[in-house]
């Protein structure tokens, strides 16, 4: 496997899911809770629609950008918006809906994300930081 520097930035951008613990576990709860709303909405047999399978390449990309890495707080806690509004209304959709089924169906990842949501403080946006 090459090294970053002959890697293209998108791919070194999502090795960034794997190789830091709490992005991994973030990306884990994104697909499974999308995999989830698909069965339910769009195709009961277990594959993910186009649509649901564009939405969670475009979260994922997002995730891997993401400038808090180790520390990033929940979505619904974080200062950075990084969604475009309509990516934005299918995640709001996806949530609102999967959220409270995640406790029956995957309650490992539930009580993750319950654990991040009242214990990690949203940091400050990562280019105020070093104001003076």
């Amino acid at each position: 496997m090459p090294d970053d520097r002959q890697m293209p930035a998108a791919d070194s951008r999502l090795a960034r899911l794997d190789a830091v613990p709490r992005l991994r576990e973030e990306k884990e709860t994104l697909e499974y809770m999308v995999l989830s709303y698909c069965r339910r909405h769009h195709n009961p047999s277990g594959t993910v629609c186009p649509n649901c399978a564009d939405f969670l390449a475009y979260a994922l990309r997002r995730l891997a950008c993401c400038p808090y890495g180790q520390e990033k707080p929940v979505c619904a806690k974080c200062r950075i918006h990084c969604y475009k509004p309509q990516y934005k209304e299918v995640a709001r959709a996806v949530m609102r809906e999967e959220g409270p089924r995640l406790v029956l169906t995957h309650p490992v990842l539930a009580a993750k994300h319950l654990w991040y949501s009242c214990t990690v403080k949203a940091p400050e946006k990562p280019r105020n930081r070093n104001r003076n």
